[in-house]
């Protein structure tokens, strides 16, 4: 069974699902229920990220519920 990855409800950060806080941002608020998925490698020159207030390297969701 493969375990679902968690996004991030402040940051939208995805991340593994065996965490407890966001590796991103500290948050708590983490859940399963999200859609879509952007990596963004280089935010500084990445439109989304700028859309996303995304400041760090790494895989964001796009809808979190």
């Amino acid at each position: 069974m493969v375990e679902s990855r968690l996004a991030c409800r402040e940051c939208h950060y995805v991340n593994d699902a065996d965490v407890q806080n966001c590796v991103n941002c500290g948050s708590s608020s983490l859940t399963e229920d999200w859609a879509g998925y952007v990596i963004i490698p280089h935010p500084e020159e990445s439109e989304i990220a700028t859309e996303m207030n995304v400041t760090e390297p790494g895989s964001y969701a796009l809808k979190v519920r």
